[in-house]
């Protein structure tokens, strides 16, 4: 099974309304499907916008892919007046192809 790394800048939104909500320095990983496991895609970003709740986000990647994606952040980046916040996601469903974002 073949890993595949990139990172990037990207954008966070509400996945139910659409809204933007930050932008995202992200580092991710893929794996490719194969005859017996589905694509697999996972990893973490910072961004200075401390969120409010964990849950189900859709993330756009620099390249202009999309997808929703599970967020939680770890106790250590979740301290007052950080200047970065750190938080993990795990991909839900595909990793679609899209027109490129601005950012």
């Amino acid at each position: 099974m073949a890993l595949r790394y990139s990172g990037g800048t990207g954008a966070l939104f509400d996945k139910e309304s659409e809204l933007h909500i930050c932008k995202v320095d992200y580092q991710l990983m893929e794996t490719e499907a194969t005859k017996y496991t589905q694509k697999r895609w996972w990893g973490e970003f910072k961004c200075t916008k401390q969120l409010e709740k964990s849950g189900t986000f859709r993330i756009e990647l620099e390249d202009g892919r999309k997808g929703d994606c599970v967020i939680w952040s770890d106790s250590e980046s979740t301290q007052k007046n950080a200047t970065f916040y750190s938080y993990h996601f795990n991909g839900r469903g595909k990793l679609g192809n899209n027109r490129r974002a601005e950012f």
